[in-house]
């Protein structure tokens, strides 16, 4: 995953960290937004959902477009364990990607 897809991301959805305790869970809720976002887009991906169709049902926000894009420069599987696994992999890179972002 590019990383700056992850950082857009995460400036779409309104990420700050504040000094106080309080900017690390918001960015922990944020990131996990990105993270549910792109569990989504995979999950659609995997199940063999067309591009433009998951544009039409996720929004044509810029971020939300290089997210659909990530996803469909993935693989198809088509067995479920694999599914399952490239739509946790795909969040988690997303994930970690905007913690890590955060932090720096």
């Amino acid at each position: 995953m590019k990383p700056w897809i992850a950082g857009t991301l995460c400036l779409v959805l309104g990420v700050s960290v504040h000094v106080n305790g309080q900017g690390m869970d918001r960015t922990g809720q944020q990131c996990e937004r990105v993270s549910n976002l792109a569990a989504q887009v995979m999950e659609r991906r995997q199940l063999g959902t067309s591009k433009e169709h998951v544009r039409e049902q996720l929004g044509q926000a810029p971020a939300t477009h290089h997210l659909i894009e990530a996803a469909f420069d993935q693989p198809r599987y088509h067995t479920q364990i694999m599914q399952d696994r490239a739509r946790q992999d795909f969040a988690l890179s997303f994930y970690r990607s905007c913690i890590q972002r955060q932090g720096s």
